[in-house]
C-alpha cells in the first residue's frame, strides 16, 4: 500500500557427499587380516579417489596385490567401476552446485523489482456515437489510457511536445482480477498535446449525409472524450514479468463510474505483457494497423516467446499490442515488505504527493485540472466532475 502525505490509498544447500573414512591404524596388533580387509573394503573405500588407480599386476602394485588370490579379476573390475561412479557423481554435484549458484544469482537479480518508467496516467472513455450524456456502462464505446512519461531532462517544457502514449482498451473496462485478461493497443506512441486535443479529446459535429444514403445514421456525432481518473504510474520490472502500478490523485473520492470501469481502489496494478508480432493473434484476429514496426533488435528480444514482459520500448511504437491482467492484491503484489518493495513504494508515494499538489494548482474543478495538465483547458467546459459521470 502506498501512503501519501495526503492520506492512505487503501484500497541450497546441496547434501554433502560422503567423506573419506578414517585411516586404519598402523599398529600391527590392530591390523585386520586379509579376509577382514576384503570383507569390509566397500565400507572403508574413500570417496575422493585419485585420478589414476593402480591395478594389481602393474609395476607399482604391491606384492600382496600381485599374489592375492582372495580377489578375482571380476572383483577388481567392480571395485574400479564403483570408484569411477563415485568420482563421477561428485563431479556432477560440484557442477550442479556451481550452476545453481549462478542461476540463483541471476534469479535474484532478475527478481529485484525496479522502475523502468514512471510518469502521469490518465483514464478516459468515449461514449457511443450520438450519446453526449452517458448514463451507464452500456453507453460507453471504449476506454483509453494516456501515459505521459516523466521528463528525463532538467524540467518539462512548456511547449506542446507532450510525448504521450495513447492506449485503447476495446473491452472498455479495466481488469480487476487474475481472471480478467484484456487486450490493449497503442493508438499513438508519441503524441503531442496538440495531437491529443485535435484527434482524441475533442468530439466531432454531425457531418453531411453520405451520397446515396438516405438514413439518419449518416449524420454521426462522435462525443468528446470524458476523463474519469488521473494519477501517477510506474512500469515495474521483476525479470519474469512487468507490472503497471498506479496511484490516483483524482477524483478525490471514487464514484460509480470509476468502479464500473474497473478503478475500484485509489491504487492498483496490472500485469502487463507485450505481444510478439511474429505470432498470430488469439482466435485468428488481425493486429490493429498490421502490428508495430519494431526494429530488428526489438523483434529478436522476444526470442520464441509469444508474450514478453512489457518494457517501455515496446509501447514506443504505434499499433503495438499488450495484455493487461488484473491483480487482486493491487500494488501489494510489487510493493512487498522488504527493502526493495519499500523503496519502490516511497518513490511512487513521492511522485503521487507532487502530482496532487500540481493538480490543485491547475484548476478549480477536477475536470479542469485534468484537461489543463494536458494543455487543453478549454476542453473542460461542459465536462462533468470525474466522480459524477454516471449521474
Amino acid at each position: 500500500m502506498v501512503e501519501t502525505k495526503h492520506g492512505s490509498h487503501t484500497d541450497g544447500a546441496v547434501a554433502e557427499t560422503a567423506t573419506p573414512a578414517k585411516a586404519v591404524k598402523t599398529e600391527e596388533s590392530e591390523k585386520p587380516s586379509r579376509k577382514d580387509e576384503t570383507t569390509n573394503e566397500a565400507e572403508t573405500e574413500p570417496v575422493d579417489v585419485k585420478p589414476s588407480v593402480e591395478e594389481p599386476g602393474s609395476a607399482n602394485a604391491t606384492a600382496g596385490d600381485k599374489h592375492d588370490r582372495s580377489r578375482s579379476p571380476e572383483d577388481d573390475r567392480k571395485r574400479h567401476k564403483k570408484e569411477a561412479t563415485i568420482a563421477g557423481i561428485k563431479k556432477e554435484e560440484d557442477t550442479e552446485d556451481k550452476t545453481q549458484d549462478k542461476t540463483q544469482g541471476k534469479a535474484d537479480d532478475d527478481g529485484a523489482p525496479r522502475v523502468l518508467e514512471k510518469g502521469t496516467i490518465y483514464f478516459f472513455f468515449r461514449a457511443r456515437i450520438n450519446i453526449d450524456d452517458p448514463q451507464s456502462l452500456d453507453d460507453v464505446a471504449r476506454t483509453y489510457i494516456i501515459l505521459k512519461p516523466q521528463a528525463t531532462g532538467a524540467g518539462e517544457s512548456n511547449s506542446s511536445s507532450g510525448h504521450c502514449r495513447l492506449l485503447a482498451l476495446p473491452k472498455k473496462v479495466l481488469p480487476r482480477t487474475g481472471r480478467d485478461r484484456f487486450m490493449a493497443f497503442v493508438l499513438k506512441a508519441d503524441a503531442s498535446y496538440t495531437e491529443l486535443q485535435n484527434e482524441f479529446l475533442t468530439g466531432s459535429e454531425p457531418g453531411p449525409q453520405a451520397d446515396g444514403d438516405s438514413t439518419d445514421q449518416s449524420e454521426k456525432h462522435y462525443p468528446a472524450a470524458t476523463a474519469f481518473g488521473e494519477g501517477v504510474y510506474a512500469i515495474i520490472g521483476t525479470g519474469r514479468e512487468s507490472h503497471l502500478a498506479y496511484v490516483l490523485s483524482l477524483p478525490e473520492q471514487l464514484g460509480a463510474v470509476q468502479k464500473q470501469l474497473g478503478l475500484t481502489s485509489k491504487q492498483g496494478c496490472f500485469i502487463v505483457s507485450a505481444k510478439n508480432p511474429a505470432f498470430p493473434m488469439p482466435g485468428g484476429a488481425k493486429m490493429v494497423g498490421g502490428g508495430p514496426d519494431y526494429p530488428k533488435e526489438l523483434k529478436e528480444s522476444f526470442r520464441s516467446l509469444r508474450w514478453a514482459p512489457l518494457r517501455p520500448e515496446h509501447i514506443a511504437y504505434a499499433n503495438s499490442h499488450l495484455l493487461l491482467i488484473g491483480e487482486s492484491k493491487g500494488t501489494d503484489s510489487v510493493f512487498t515488505d522488504d527493502q526493495g518493495g519499500r523503496e519502490l513504494s516511497a518513490e511512487l508515494e513521492e511522485l503521487a504527493d507532487d502530482d496532487i499538489n500540481r493538480m490543485r494548482r491547475l484548476g478549480s474543478t477536477e475536470a479542469e485540472a485534468v484537461f489543463a495538465s494536458l494543455h487543453a483547458k478549454g476542453q473542460a467546459e461542459g465536462q462533468p466532475e470525474l466522480a459524477k459521470t454516471f449521474g
